[in-house]
């Protein structure tokens, strides 16, 4: 998406009211009782509340109030879980491959669900249809603090209880100010208890426009729900001139990440990490290596924590002993020499679109590729810790 016009850090460039977003609210009741069985509905993970939404506005055809949003997702983002196992083979990856093979047999499971315990029939929602609403939904989601019941619904409540009151004091005779403090005191109660509730449950919301902006590691964005307006607002930290395409952030994910749920690949992703299986002090252990070679945050407080392996790591800066370093190493060359090509091999068939047999291939290549990266520059930080010799 384009920048209109120039835009500031800090500033808000796209607003959206509530009314044109999908919500799901933590305390709503089953909002589409017509379409699903609303105990099962109350029961469901969030993900799987978006995607019968979804489903049900897209039935609703003419008399969605977001068919235009509706209409314009994408028929199939295509990600790894629509995949075979052959064709997850193609990843090179057996943490990749691992977590979308749990993806299936979970995504499969929340079908028979559906099936089972929600009274939504293959007639009306096939596997496909299932499946093309989660992709949706988990690509294009954001989520934030629970506000509350939106202000204006207070405000009609509002109006309503002190409607009744006003009755109430007329037939019984009770002083008009006691029953308007007694109104105050429970609006102040209502205000407070969403206040509190913000703090422990979440909301999830899909946004015309908003989702449609692309995604970079490098930039800081915030989306927010404006309580007081019942708008949603983006803003940004970078500044962008007119005509610059415009980027948030999804979040610090790893371009396993990006691909399994997004169906796309960050290169020179900074949140990138590669885990692999090692040795350290001779114990088994698994770590994660981001872009700069390092271990990432997650992993050293792992090396640090186990008593096991306190020897392993020396104290202070993250730095390394020898024995971590070693287990890097080893771990990184015995990962690329698995991976069945080479990192050449693959830029080679990348730059060959005329070798390549579709998309799927496409992604499972530009996956590969990223990862032996990481790995490589493993093994090059590994070898300068050593004085830049050949290697532990």
């Amino acid at each position: 998406m384009m920048a209109l016009d120039t835009i500031v850090p800090g500033e808000f460039f796209v607003t959206l009211p509530r009314q044109a977003a999908l919500v799901v609210d933590p305390l709503e009741k089953c909002p589409i009782p017509e379409f699903v069985d609303p105990k099962y509905y109350k029961s469901c993970v969030w993900y799987v509340k978006m995607g019968l939404l979804m489903l049900a506005e897209r039935q609703r055809g003419a008399e969605s109030r977001v068919r235009g949003y509706i209409d314009q997702l994408p028929e199939s983002i295509d990600t790894p879980v629509r995949w075979s196992a052959s064709e997850l083979d193609e990843l090179q990856s057996e943490t990749l491959k691992a977590a979308v093979e749990r993806q299936q047999v979970e995504w499969k499971r929340l079908y028979d669900e559906l099936q089972r315990d929600g009274g939504v029939p293959t007639s009306r929602v096939a596997y496909d249809d299932f499946v093309w609403a989660l992709e949706n939904v988990r690509s294009r989601s954001f989520s934030g603090p629970y506000a509350g019941t939106p202000i204006k619904d207070r405000l009609v409540m509002g109006g309503l209880l002190a409607a009744v009151g006003l009755g109430y004091a007329f037939v019984a005779k009770i002083p008009t100010e006691s029953v308007l403090n007694a109104a105050i005191s429970v609006a102040c109660f209502n205000l407070l208890y969403d206040v509190v509730l913000s703090s422990r449950l979440k909301w999830y919301a899909m946004c015309p426009i908003i989702d449609s902006l692309n995604h970079s590691g490098r930039v800081s964005s915030n989306i927010e729900y404006e309580y007081f307006k019942d708008t949603f607002v983006v803003s940004t930290e970078s500044a962008y001139a007119e005509g610059d395409q415009v980027f948030i952030s999804y979040g610090a994910k790893s371009n396993e990440q990006l691909v399994q749920y997004y169906g796309f690949v960050l290169e020179d992703n900074p949140h990138d990490a590669c885990v692999v299986d090692a040795e350290v002090g001779g114990e088994g252990v698994r770590l994660a290596i981001m872009p700069n070679g390092q271990l990432t945050a997650e992993t050293m407080a792992m090396l640090e924590e186990n008593g096991a392996l306190r020897a392993g790591v020396k104290a202070g800066g993250g730095k390394f002993s020898e024995a971590v370093n070693v287990g890097i190493y080893e771990a990184a060359k015995k990962a690329l020499a698995s991976k069945g090509t080479s990192l050449a091999d693959d830029v080679r068939l990348l730059e060959a679109p005329g070798m390549i047999s579709g998309a799927r291939q496409r992604l499972a290549l530009e996956f590969r590729v990223s990862q032996k990266k990481l790995l490589e520059r493993a093994i090059e930080v590994a070898e300068k810790r050593r004085g830049g010799g050949a290697g532990p």
